[in-house]
């Protein structure tokens, strides 16, 4: 019988990812909380998500799971869920999933007052932190290098791949008709005014979609 009671696979999975593309990866117990990285959007790692407690206490209704396999959440917490299967490497095609991502965060914020995404991959660093920065980037009409930079004062942790930096580039040119491509330009808006300007932001672009899974958890009968 299979027992997984320390992140023991984890850590594995992180050093070969490392021997791999010679990344320089934060400490694993860096990655271990949920951080509200943007008025009721949480980011944060694989086992923060699926946590019980963390849940709970901080009310969360919605989740975005950016991983290769579709995690399982406790059936006692009531969820929509959408899964995007993407291994954190430079040659995926995160971008062909960013309209679909975006428009299931700002829907579910539009739902309810109380709702609450979380957004989740196996750390909370590369995956997940691009899906949030295109969230950004498509409703408060910021750079990506602005989105980055207000998703990472909030999340110090968040380093995206460059091959999805790159696809955050082209998703900015999509939408902001390639004004989109400086990453060091009007850097002087500082991350209050990128925040400002969400909260400011009524409704982003018409979104389509792409190949993602999306469900829901549903409480358990009792008895």
């Amino acid at each position: 019988m299979l027992s997984i009671n320390t992140p023991t696979w984890q850590t594995s999975l992180l050093t070969a990812a490392r021997e791999r593309n010679g990344r320089q990866w934060p400490s694993f117990d860096r990655g271990r909380t949920a951080s509200e990285v943007l008025p009721r959007v949480y980011l944060t790692d694989l086992f923060t998500a699926r946590d019980e407690t963390q849940l709970s206490t901080l009310g969360i209704t919605h989740v975005i799971s950016v991983i290769e396999h579709a995690p399982t959440f406790p059936q006692t917490h009531p969820l929509r869920t959408l899964h995007i299967p993407l291994s954190d490497s430079s040659d995926q095609d995160i971008l062909a999933h960013l309209p679909t991502t975006t428009s299931f965060i700002r829907d579910a914020l539009a739902e309810s007052p109380d709702s609450r995404v979380m957004v989740h991959c196996l750390m909370g660093i590369s995956r997940s932190a691009t899906v949030v920065c295109a969230y950004l980037v498509a409703t408060a009409r910021v750079t990506p290098h602005e989105a980055l930079m207000a998703v990472r004062e909030k999340r110090g942790i968040v380093s995206p791949n460059i091959g999805f930096l790159s696809q955050l580039d082209r998703y900015a040119d999509q939408l902001l008709g390639g004004q989109g491509r400086p990453r060091r330009a009007k850097t002087g808006k500082n991350v209050a005014e990128t925040m400002r300007k969400l909260r400011e932001a009524q409704r982003g672009p018409k979104l389509g979609s792409s190949s993602s899974t999306v469900s829901d958890v549903t409480s358990a009968p009792s008895g």
